[in-house]
């Protein structure tokens, strides 16, 4: 029987070129329901400045359309001189189509976007708040993606709003995020991304703005996934699953809101348990305080388990990365937490090559120059470390004696460990001043409402009113369920199902139904 080593891809010097069995392909497909797509070139983008720059060039020779999906697309500086770039290639003749987050941009005036409609751009708003739907608030488009003629696509963390270019005062540092440009057959899926939100958001896009694979010829040697994060399907969150039951060496992590769900925190402190340099790198001060603090009540933990965390000293760590092994790779827009993880619209492009992971660990170990590590005083950390560090023969030894099945016992190894040591967690100091804050304000609220029952009864009645008026109307509403409804494509809401009675009389008493 061939071990998983068998199955590797050997390059020249007898290494493996990537380290990816067919196994490991296969269940990363399945769970991030992406294709691995080979001969892209990818550049990392550097924060707003470098982001911005490639972005207003890739508009500027647009020839045929631009599609252009952002959280945030504010009015201001660095707002209007897309806006111009963008009227200008309207202008021209070019289809021009822009998607913004009414959330995310909620505070853009509306003659901003009235301008640009004047000017010929197609821009269409992300799910507005509608009091038929009020529970659908907490679906938002956080997708930043850009799309041109079918030859230029970019994806990362940034939006186009002035924030991202400032530095901070103190330290010099730049507020940092991370995007990546991307040619080849992997924009055809980034491409196929931007037409499935846009058609949620009403007609889809024509056909001739939806390049095909096969058009799109090889522009580098990356091998590229693209990942859709949509509602519920929290296939990143399984293929981070996938990737921290598979790592042997190392997996550093920058995020700007992290909030993990118990599962991932759970694996990235099995896996830390076991030897695996885990390193997680997050904002000094946060552009959403309360996030921050709640981010900071869950660091003794990681750090007991073996997670090392850093907080960057400039105005912001708002890049979502990923780099395992040296040679697996992630930027994208999706936040380790739930809202990225199940209830946004979220892009990630990952790479599994060497080159690009390398570019990406250099990038991290520059970040890390400019942060400082947090620890744990007079703590015991938990985390096991053998007498002798394994050499690189004798660990190619043990996986070639025992095949596959090391892997999965590792794996498993990592959940027990984690699961072993599950509500060990004690209280330091950052954790008893986020507790003392939440009861004082959960007390003031009780004796708020003790104080002024019929100023607060009526606001909360209204409130329970609308929704449950609401709720009741969907349900009258609602169609009848189909028992064999087919299922919906990427993208696509699902249409209610008719019923009706086949061919009276006879076969009426018998009462056949068939789905119309």
């Amino acid at each position: 029987m061939q071990s998983l080593d068998d199955l590797m891809p050997q390059g020249a010097d007898g290494a493996a070129s990537v380290p990816r069995s067919r196994r490991l392909d296969r269940a990363l497909t399945r769970v991030s329901d992406a294709p691995l797509r080979d001969g892209n070139a990818l550049t990392l983008l550097r924060n707003g400045s470098e982001t911005y720059a490639d972005w207003l060039e890739a508009i500027g020779r647009a020839r045929r359309w631009v599609h252009l999906e952002n959280y945030i697309f504010k009015s201001d500086g660095i707002g209007q001189r897309f806006a111009e770039a963008l009227a200008a290639r309207a202008a021209d003749g070019v289809r021009v189509r822009v998607l913004y987050d009414w959330f995310g941009s909620l505070d853009v005036p509306s003659s901003f976007w009235r301008k640009l409609r004047q000017a010929g751009v197609d821009v269409r708003t992300f799910n507005p708040l509608a009091v038929t739907a009020p529970f659908d608030v907490i679906h938002r488009d956080h997708r930043k993606l850009l799309a041109v003629d079918g030859e230029y696509a970019s994806v990362g963390g940034v939006c186009i709003a002035d924030p991202w270019l400032d530095r901070s005062p103190v330290t010099g540092l730049p507020y940092r995020d991370t995007a990546v440009r991307v040619l080849g057959p992997a924009v055809a899926d980034l491409e196929r991304a931007f037409a499935d939100v846009w058609r949620v958001a009403g007609a889809p896009l024509p056909p001739d703005e939806q390049p095909p694979l096969g058009r799109i010829v090889p522009a580098g040697r990356v091998s590229a996934r693209v990942i859709e994060q949509e509602p519920d399907r929290m296939r990143m969150l399984r293929v981070f699953q996938v990737m921290l039951a598979a790592v042997e060496q190392r997996v550093w992590i920058a995020d700007a809101y992290f909030l993990a769900a118990p599962i991932l925190r759970e694996a990235l402190m099995a896996a830390a348990r076991d030897g695996i340099d885990v390193r997680i790198l997050l904002p000094a001060t946060n552009d959403l305080p309360m996030v921050g603090a709640l981010s900071r009540y869950g660091y003794q933990p990681l750090i007991e388990a073996g997670v090392k965390i850093w907080e960057y000293a400039g105005l912001m760590m708002h890049a979502k990365t990923t780099v395992a092994d040296g040679w697996w790779a992630r930027v994208g827009s999706t936040n380790l937490n739930v809202t990225g993880l199940q209830t946004n619209w979220e892009i990630d492009l990952v790479a599994e090559d060497w080159e690009f992971g390398a570019a990406m660990e250099r990038m991290y170990e520059d970040d890390l120059a400019h942060a400082r590590e947090i620890r744990l005083s007079g703590s015991r950390k938990l985390r096991p470390r053998p007498a002798r560090p394994e050499s690189r023969a004798e660990r190619q030894a043990r996986r070639h004696r025992s095949g596959g099945s090391t892997r999965a016992s590792v794996a498993m190894a990592r959940v027990g460990a984690a699961l072993q040591t599950a509500g060990s967690e004690t209280l330091k100091n950052q954790d008893r001043t986020i507790s003392a804050t939440i009861g004082a304000a959960l007390l003031a609220l009780a004796l708020l409402i003790a104080r002024f029952p019929r100023a607060l009864a009526w606001p909360l009645a209204a409130l329970g009113g609308l929704l449950g008026g609401v709720s009741l109307a969907r349900a009258v509403q609602a169609p009848q369920p189909a028992l064999h409804a087919p299922l919906r494509r990427r993208g696509e809401r699902f249409k209610p199902a008719t019923w009706r009675l086949k061919n009276p009389g006879r076969r009426a008493r018998r009462r056949r139904l068939e789905l119309g």
